[in-house]
C-alpha cells in the first residue's frame, strides 16, 4: 500500500511540474474565417486601474479599413494604446522601457496606431488604416506599464490564436513563472527523491527481517 501511495504521489508531482510549462509560443497561423474589408470599423477600449485593458483582446476587426479608436482612461494615470506594427509577433516581457520606446516609436514599422490618455475619464479618438488579415499585440508604452502586464492582442479579419485569448500567455509578467528547463528539473528532482525513498524503505525492511 505504501508503494502504491508513493507512486500516486510521484504521478501527481510530475503532473504539477508539467503544468508549470508555459503555453506554446504564439504563431502567426491564421484561425477562423476572414472578414472582408468593409471600409470602416470601430475599436472601443479602456485603460483600467490595474494595468490592463478592457477588453484585453479584439477579434475580427475589419481589414483594409478606416478604423476609429475610442480610448478611455478609467484609471488615475496616463496610458497609451499602441498597436505594435509587427504581425504575428509577441513582445518579449523582458523588454526594458527603453526597448519598448524603440520598438514602438523608433523602428520600422513602429506602430499601427498610438493613442494617448493622461487621466481619469479622458477620451481620445484616433483613426488609422487597418492592415490585411493578421494579428498584432497592443501595449502601453508608459514606462513600466508593459512589464506590469498592460498589453493585449488584436486580430484583423480573423480570430486570435487560442493561446493568446486565455488568462495567460507565454512570458506573462507577474507571479511565479517557470521555464521548460525549470519544470524539467523539478520533475527530475521529484523522481530521484521518490527512487531514493523506495530504496531506503526496502533497506529498512531488510534490516528488520534480519
Amino acid at each position: 500500500m505504501r508503494l502504491r501511495s508513493l507512486m500516486a504521489l510521484v504521478v501527481a508531482a510530475l503532473a504539477v511540474a508539467a503544468s508549470l510549462l508555459p503555453p506554446a509560443a504564439a504563431s502567426p497561423v491564421r484561425e477562423g474565417p476572414l472578414t472582408p474589408a468593409s471600409g470602416v470599423g470601430w475599436i472601443n477600449i479602456s485603460a483600467t486601474g490595474s494595468y490592463g485593458y478592457t477588453p484585453p483582446y479584439l477579434q475580427q476587426v475589419p481589414t483594409n479599413s478606416s478604423i476609429t479608436v475610442t480610448f478611455t482612461d478609467k484609471s488615475d494615470m496616463a496610458h497609451t494604446f499602441t498597436i505594435i506594427g509587427r504581425e504575428g509577433w509577441v513582445v518579449p516581457t523582458s523588454y526594458s522601457p527603453a526597448q519598448i520606446d524603440q520598438l514602438a516609436y523608433g523602428s520600422s514599422p513602429a506602430n499601427l496606431v498610438n493613442s494617448n490618455v493622461s487621466g481619469p475619464g479622458e477620451v481620445n479618438v484616433t483613426t488609422f488604416e487597418s492592415p490585411g488579415p493578421g494579428w498584432y499585440e497592443f501595449i502601453c508604452t508608459v514606462s513600466g506599464h508593459f512589464q506590469l502586464g498592460m498589453y493585449g492582442f488584436v486580430a484583423f479579419g480573423m480570430n486570435l490564436p487560442s493561446n493568446l485569448t486565455g488568462s495567460n500567455r507565454t512570458g506573462l509578467g507577474g507571479g511565479l513563472s517557470f521555464s521548460p528547463e525549470d519544470a524539467a528539473i523539478v520533475g527530475v528532482i521529484v523522481v530521484l527523491a521518490a527512487v531514493g525513498y523506495i530504496m531506503l524503505d526496502r533497506r529498512q525492511k531488510r534490516a528488520r527481517m534480519q
